[in-house]
């Protein structure tokens, strides 16, 4: 049973987090800035693609 065996990390990664750092604390982690810059790519562009489309109404193009 590799869930019963398995060693404590919790401490080192409590250490790891709360240690000083110049990093923003969302992006510590090891995938963090992968899922942060993932999620900013989606949001601007479903941003850009509102405001182009707002552009197209606005000037009467279809």
């Amino acid at each position: 049973m590799s869930l019963v065996n398995r060693p404590n990390t919790i401490l080192a990664k409590q250490q790891y987090f709360q240690a000083p750092s110049n990093t923003l604390l969302f992006l510590r982690g090891p995938r963090d800035k992968v899922i942060v810059y993932t999620t900013f790519l989606v949001l601007g562009t479903g941003l850009l693609g509102s405001v182009w489309g707002a552009v197209k109404m606005a000037r009467g193009e279809k």
